[in-house]
């Protein structure tokens, strides 16, 4: 499978670096392009591919997918969110939950323990505030896949199958995974 997302950027841009965070806390795979890093053709031809994708040629500039997602802002609503994170989660094989009622409010959740934390910590575990510690906990968390492929969707419910939205297994509680002495520190 080809990296979902393709990152155009410059080396000097504050907006790109938060973006490149963002992305790193969200630990998704990208294809990094510092383009004032780039020298004759090579940063001529990248211009013309990112004049396609963006006209104004301003940074930073991601391809995910087919979707062109331009500028950054740590000041995400939870639908921009939901937007930027989709069509990444969906090319893994995780579906956002259907039901906009659980799945809007556990995205501002985690947008407020960005703030809090500085990370989006799972917002329906004990965080320590701690990154080191909380590690397995930044969504999407560290169960995220085994609760996902046994249970049909994640602890939390903010990502579950497409079997699941579909109506096609049972929706049950998830259990705990996280052994209770990473809560308790």
């Amino acid at each position: 499978m080809s990296t979902p997302i393709k990152f155009y950027g410059l080396s000097t841009c504050i907006h790109c670096r938060h973006a490149l965070g963002f992305l790193d806390e969200l630990n998704v795979p990208y294809d990094k392009i510092f383009v004032d890093l780039l020298k004759g053709d090579e940063r001529k031809n990248t211009l013309l591919v990112l004049k396609d994708l963006n006209p104004d040629c301003s940074f930073p500039t991601m391809l995910i997918g087919d979707t062109v997602v331009v500028g950054f802002s740590s000041e995400l609503t939870p639908k921009e969110l939901f937007d930027r994170l989709k069509p990444i989660q969906e090319s893994k094989g995780f579906y956002f939950n259907d039901d906009p009622g659980m799945t809007m409010p556990l995205l501002s959740s985690l947008l407020l323990n960005k703030v809090r934390y500085s990370y989006m910590a799972c917002p329906c575990r004990l965080a320590s505030g701690v990154m080191e510690n909380d590690r397995d906990i930044i969504c999407p968390c560290a169960y995220r896949d085994q609760d996902v492929a046994e249970h049909q969707a994640c602890y939390c419910g903010l990502y579950v199958s497409k079997a699941w939205n579909e109506s096609r297994v049972p929706h049950k509680q998830v259990p705990e995974r996280r052994p209770p002495e990473k809560t308790i520190l």
